[in-house]
């Protein structure tokens, strides 16, 4: 049940890789991190966001799936 008091509802968001895989995540956030980068989306910490997603994009190839 979502909490009616968290409107965003990323509290209420958990972490399940047993439908995806690493390496899937890994690609998809590097392509944000891309986005940011080149301006296709936009926020004032653009380039900050893009340093986070790219670096945890690396970090999501280091895992060694099953």
């Amino acid at each position: 049940m979502k909490n009616l008091k968290n409107r965003s509802g990323l509290e209420d968001l958990g972490f399940d890789m047993s439908s995806g895989k690493f390496s899937e995540l890994s690609a998809a956030l590097h392509g944000w991190a891309e986005s940011f980068y080149l301006g296709e989306l936009e926020d004032a910490y653009s380039d900050e966001i893009a340093y986070l997603l790219y670096n945890m994009s690396k970090e999501m190839e280091n895992i060694k799936e099953d």
